[in-house]
């Protein structure tokens, strides 16, 4: 068999872990696609087309302990894809920490905006003074870091100041709307860090524009109550000001009632989204977006004609209950965005294990318009949305890029080290990160590769273990489309020696088998107990396209001499079928358990057909046995009995589809389960 190893030093510098200890979990498909994020809480999506072209979530993250009953918020992650299913983790991009003047467990609803190359982030976030501010930081990079680049706080601090989002439009006018529970607007400058202050009129006073959400703003509905369910219909709409009518016709009628007296005299709550869009008759229409109708929350929208409305009134995007089945979380939060030729909306639920209200989780629903630019609604569901291309597996692919892992099914205490592959990022290298506190029979999945119909002829894993170096620390397991299939490869994983250095190890695959396209799963076993090895990257190779030869053109005519046969007829030549050659011997038979009743059998790559193995309890193999074949180098068996003495033997064959020529058995293996 041809392997070799490309030992390549990937040194990192991490932080010291602590990783309980626990038995081996059972892997388990997990069924449910949304959330997209499954280790972590996250909240309060934003996503951002990148000019590299792909797409970056960055969200709020809720902690995994909720401190005093509230929303314990302290950083922003950031997430990419270029497929909306399998999602690159880059980690935390900024935090509180960020801001000097900012105060911890206030890191509210975040957006990220590219302009010249540079990313700027718009974040709520309270000050040392616990009072409402938005702040804004910089980078190079989506993934950051990012840095404050003015001080202080670039609005506020005011109460109500939360839920920025920004949008640069086509002529390079950069806007940005936020505010709860009035919606506000003000124009940034050319530096994406400051808002031109000199604007007044048309509602714009000293560079804000405020639209009023609040009954205390209308005198007139002192006097009106729930009697015959008034509010709650929307009736009291008609007795109104004008002012208030005016505001009826661009956020709709609040049929909210607090102690029998309207509670927001609007459909607007929270949470806007802000963006322009072109439909199909080529008119541009602007587009707000909102958490709407108070507790629990659904999404609403407005559009207008201008950046700064005035705004119509145009219903629902989503419900917050569907088939008698609520989202999970009391709040929600809106973020739209083209992508591909689709258009998709991504908002938050309490649907991940032991989720809630504070402990919310990122999901997407694609959605589309209408001819007149309107958006249709859509219900949020389980199973989230499909791919829109397919994933490469010959390009370097991160570890933590994944569709969905075992996380899924942890709870929060869990998801700390316990059950479950964990992330970690290494320091001094932004935006690198690993999986740790890899467990036997984690897994993770990756959603519709792409091998091609050649092939793959080798996989590379990098990874790093502080057990003796070179010790079989564990394997990477690969199934096609399902943890219930038959493992089509298997990595074993050899230790580095030092859990902060990493190498890249490289193994022949069967290119008749590794082809085609397939959801990959990769599960991680091992024999130890805790932590078997930490992973950062894996690849596929290909065979290389070969070089085409060139074309010879004869400068004369071949002469061709037919055979004649009796009567001077023409006949081709007879070729003979060549006799089926028998295979030689095989060599190099391993019997590894996998688990209690299972074991992986291998042996060297020779050249032959197919493998016929033999196995049983009886140490001569003459009676009680079983027989399985394959193509492959390799097999797993499973079903076997606990406790029992199995003995093995492989031959190859060569066929014509007819006869088969056998070679001669290897030397029997015996293994205890």
């Amino acid at each position: 068999m041809r392997k070799y190893f490309k030992k390549i030093m990937c040194v990192a510098i991490t932080c010291a872990l602590v990783v309980p200890v626990m038995l081996p979990q059972t892997a388990k498909k997990a069924e449910a696609i949304n959330p997209v994020v499954q280790d972590v809480y996250t909240a309060d999506p934003a996503p951002m087309v990148c000019s590299d072209g792909r797409l970056y979530l960055f969200s709020s993250h809720d902690e995994d302990v909720t401190v005093n009953g509230f929303f314990s918020m302290n950083d922003w992650k950031c997430y990419s894809t270029t497929d909306m299913v399998n999602w690159t983790d880059h980690g935390t991009a900024l935090s509180y920490h960020t801001f000097s003047w900012a105060k911890d467990n206030s890191s509210w609803a975040p957006q990220v905006v590219e302009r010249d190359g540079k990313f700027y982030a718009y974040v709520p976030i309270n000050n040392k003074n616990n009072t409402n501010c938005i702040g804004v930081a910089v980078a190079d990079s989506p993934e950051g870091p990012y840095e404050d680049p003015i001080g202080k706080p670039l609005l506020g601090p005011t109460y109500s100041f939360i839920d920025p989002t920004a949008f640069v439009d086509e002529d390079g006018q950069a806007y940005i709307y936020w505010g709860n529970p009035n919606l506000h607007c003000a124009l940034l400058n050319d530096d994406m860090i400051s808002i031109d202050t000199s604007i007044n009129g048309d509602g714009f006073v000293n560079g804000i524009k405020k639209w009023n959400m609040e009954t205390s703003h209308y005198s007139e509905l002192n006097n009106v109550n729930n009697n015959n369910n008034n509010i709650a219909s929307g009736n009291y709409k008609n007795s109104v000001s004008a002012a208030l009518k005016d505001m009826h016709a661009q956020f709709g009628v609040g049929t909210r009632v607090d102690n029998n007296k309207v509670r927001r005299p609007t459909m607007y709550e929270e949470g806007p989204w802000f963006y322009g869009r072109t439909n199909d008759k080529g008119e541009k229409w602007y587009y707000m977006i909102y958490a709407a109708n108070g507790i629990p929350e659904r999404i609403d929208y407005s559009m207008s004609q201008s950046p700064t409305g005035p705004w119509q009134y145009k219903g629902m995007i989503m419900d917050d209950n569907v088939n008698g089945q609520g989202t999970g979380s009391f709040t929600n939060h809106p973020g739209i965005v083209d992508y591909k030729g689709h258009s998709y909306l991504f908002y938050h639920t309490g649907k991940l294990v032991d989720g809630g209200g504070f402990k919310r989780s990122v999901a997407i629903e694609e959605i589309t318009y209408n001819e007149d630019g309107t958006i249709n609604a859509v219900p949020f569901t389980d199973a989230g949305v499909d791919p829109i291309e397919a994933l490469n597996p010959y390009d370097k692919v991160e570890a933590e890029t994944i569709e969905l892992s075992n996380s899924l099914n942890a709870s929060p205490n869990d998801r700390m080290g316990k059950y479950g592959v964990e992330k970690e990022k290494k320091d001094g290298a932004s935006g690198n990160i690993n999986l740790y506190s890899i467990e036997n029979n984690d897994y993770i999945k990756l959603r519709n590769v792409d091998f091609g119909e050649k092939g793959a002829i080798a996989f590379t894993a990098c990874t790093s273990s502080s057990a003796a170096k070179d010790t079989e620390v564990g394997t990477i397991d690969i199934y096609f489309d399902s943890l219930d299939s038959e493992p089509v490869t298997w990595f074993t994983v050899k230790s580095s020696g030092n859990a902060d250095e990493f190498v890249a190890e490289t193994i022949d695959v069967d290119k008749s088998v590794m082809n085609g396209v397939h959801d990959v799963y990769m599960v991680f076993t091992g024999n130890a107990q805790g932590e078997l090895f930490k992973f950062d990257y894996w690849q596929f190779e290909k065979e290389p396209e070969p070089t085409p030869a060139p074309t010879e053109v004869p400068t004369t005519e071949p002469v061709i001499t037919p055979t004649a046969g009796p009567g001077g007829q023409q006949l081709q030549p007879t070729v003979a079928p060549s006799e089926l050659e028998k295979p030689a011997k095989v060599k190099g038979l391993k019997i590894k358990k996998k688990g209690k009743k299972a074991v992986n059998v291998s042996w060297k790559k020779m050249d032959a057909d197919k493998f016929e193995i033999v196995y049983g309890t009886n140490k001569k193999l003459k009676k009680s046995i079983k027989i399985k074949t394959t193509a492959k180098t390799f097999i797993k068996i499973k079903k076997l009995k606990v406790g029992k003495k199995y003995y093995f033997k492989v031959r190859a064959y060569n066929t014509n589809g007819t006869n088969n020529a056998y070679g001669p058995y290897s030397k029997k293996k015996k293994i205890k389960m």
